[in-house]
């Protein structure tokens, strides 16, 4: 969870351009990329803890919830 790479996930339900500029924060900072999520106020804790679930993550889906 504390991988950088997490920030793939959240590409269908924020957009690239919130996820990459979440990435690029995330490398220069140190902060976790769920940390700067929430900061920034793009997901709430519950949606977050959904979409980075294994089992959500494993689940094809269309678009965004």
């Amino acid at each position: 969870m504390n991988s950088i790479s997490i920030v793939t996930a959240l590409n269908p339900y924020i957009g690239y351009e919130k996820s990459s500029s979440i990435a690029k924060e995330a490398l220069q900072t140190g902060k976790a990329v769920s940390e700067i999520c929430l900061e920034r106020g793009y997901l709430t804790e519950k949606q977050l803890t959904d979409i980075l679930n294994p089992k959500t993550m494993l689940t094809p889906h269309m678009g965004t919830k």
